[in-house]
């Protein structure tokens, strides 16, 4: 895996390296993913995650933004199902449909959600 790398290249390493058919590769995506680490047991708490494209490059894109400070970021791999069911229950207020995907938290710099109102 280098700087070059893409995605869905990596989705298909990952699968070869554990074991997994490489014919399945459509049903896993790379999600780039902020978080921190919380409580006694220091238990990854997800922040926010976005799906990375095919073509995008992982480890350029890691190299060169990081998230603020007590925060870590991590590339995770995903059944797309999961990630797409994550985005289907969230409201995208804030990012102007990016393609970012909330945890239990808001995200790091972003203003406070507004509940939504009843119609």
């Amino acid at each position: 895996v280098t700087g070059s790398s893409g995605a869905r290249e990596l989705v298909k390493e990952a699968l070869e390296r554990y074991g997994l058919s490489q014919l399945s590769a459509a049903q896993f995506a790379l999600c780039d993913v902020i978080g921190r680490f919380q409580g006694p047991e220091k238990q990854w708490q997800t922040e926010g995650l976005r799906v990375l494209g095919d073509h995008e490059k992982p480890l350029l894109i890691q190299d060169l933004w990081k998230p603020r400070e007590g925060f870590s970021r991590r590339l995770e791999l995903r059944r797309r199902a999961e990630v797409e069911e994550m985005a289907a229950r969230d409201v995208d207020t804030t990012t102007a449909g990016q393609s970012w995907v909330w945890g239990r938290e808001r995200g790091w710099d972003a203003p406070p959600r507004s509940p939504p109102t009843p119609e």
